[in-house]
């Protein structure tokens, strides 16, 4: 019902600057625009969060601006909890006071406001970013009972980063009987934390704590990807009498031959199908708009289910999707290795073990870069904004890219 928005004036001032207002919506017929004052230069304004960068030269008014963000957040959410109507005249003579006039909320103990950072989160992104947070909140707990150190704000320093990521990395308990995680997915956990934290001081829920030392740990790892042929074999794997895994083999060819994130691919529906061929879709994630040309075998599976994707979650897709792998005789070894802590592991697996929802998008890059398709184009599908990022998407064999060096120097 009641929300609010910073925006940046189109019209710059005569110093070149363009000045931050503030909307609020009572309805969505009844609005009221305040000037907060800040004033920059239009480059510095991120248009995707209708907010300031980060940026040295605009810190002092990306402070202010975060202060008025947390201050309008508090106006709004003590009325919302109290179920108070809060006028557009209300709002601004709150605002522009400087403090919401009914009591915010009272600070809950640690795992209370998790749970409310949550509940805020839920309707907002894809179920798996809850299944994250959700994995957090269980390793977080997991640590307590290992360490006896009770989880409040107070703890939360550099010492607690180094007991619970040690933790994390030689202790936590895992699903399939082992102990200890890889650490990349230490550093999955570790950024969550740190956006919940960050969520918090930003509302004013706690004072503010010095996270500089939550390093978030990302390792290149040995992802594997499909050849076209590799993903030919398994959309022949007859599935007849397995009506679940006949869609995850639907769902795995429209990943390999579009580059869609998985979210996405659950999201396509007949509207974004027009009658030339292109299937135009914004992006869940990054809200960008892509426009992807559907081959014909992508085509046949859309129509076979009215214009949708199959009907299937993520758990269940990773699950069976290796049992088509194994059907499809992908039995060859693949040497993986990563980090735990600092202990380096390496594991000799069937590459059909190793198939993943990510396999998908990333057979997607590799197929059409070693087809020869120019990597912007590819970019412009899959979506990547930064050639470095896409290129980590890449997963080309030694042999492979001597191959490319020989075209390239035009070898016989």
């Amino acid at each position: 019902m009641y929300n609010y928005k910073f925006y940046i004036s189109d019209k710059s001032n005569l110093n070149g600057t363009h000045s931050i207002k503030l909307r609020y919506y009572e309805d969505r017929h009844a609005r009221v625009q305040i000037d907060t004052g800040i004033e920059v230069p239009l480059k510095y304004w991120n248009k995707e969060k209708s907010f300031l960068k980060k940026s040295k030269e605009v810190a002092s008014e990306f402070v202010q601006l975060t202060q008025m963000d947390s201050l309008a957040n508090q106006i709004v959410t003590s009325f919302q909890n109290q179920g108070k109507p809060l006028s557009k005249k209300l709002f601004k003579k709150q605002f522009e006071e400087g403090e919401p006039s009914v009591n915010q909320k009272p600070l809950q103990d640690f795992f209370t406001e998790f749970e409310d950072y949550l509940e805020s989160k839920k309707g907002k992104v894809v179920k798996d970013v809850i299944k994250d947070y959700n994995s957090l909140k269980k390793h977080l707990e997991g640590f307590e009972e290992f360490s006896g150190i009770i989880i409040d704000f107070s703890v939360l320093d550099y010492h607690f980063y180094q007991e619970w990521t040690d933790y994390l990395a030689y202790h936590a308990p895992l699903k399939n009987g082992g102990v200890g995680m890889k650490n990349n997915t230490i550093g999955k956990l570790v950024k969550n934390l740190k956006a919940f934290l960050n969520d918090r001081m930003r509302r004013n829920r706690i004072k503010p704590i010095d996270l500089s030392a939550f390093k978030v740990v990302q390792e290149e790892v040995d992802h594997i990807y499909l050849t076209d042929g590799e993903i030919q074999a398994i959309a022949s794997v007859d599935c007849e009498k397995d009506e679940e895994l006949e869609k995850v083999k639907d769902f795995f060819v429209i990943g390999c031959l579009t580059g869609l994130r998985f979210s996405d691919i659950s999201r396509i529906r007949p509207e974004y199908l027009d009658s030339e061929g292109f299937l135009n879709i914004r992006q869940k994630k990054t809200s960008g708009r892509i426009v992807v040309p559907l081959r014909k075998q992508v085509k046949a599976i859309l129509d076979k289910y009215n214009g949708y994707a199959p009907d299937i979650d993520s758990f269940t897709f990773n699950r069976r999707i290796k049992e088509l792998g194994d059907s499809a005789k992908l039995h060859q070894k693949v040497e993986i290795e990563h980090k735990r802590g600092t202990i380096k592991e390496a594991q000799l697996l069937e590459k059909y073990k190793l198939i993943s929802s990510h396999t998908c998008r990333r057979s997607f890059c590799t197929n059409a870069y070693l087809n020869g398709i120019d990597v912007q184009l590819i970019m412009k599908i899959s979506g990547h904004k930064s050639e470095k990022a896409f290129r980590r998407y890449l997963k080309i064999s030694n042999y492979e890219a001597a191959q490319k060096l020989k075209e390239a120097w035009g070898l016989d």
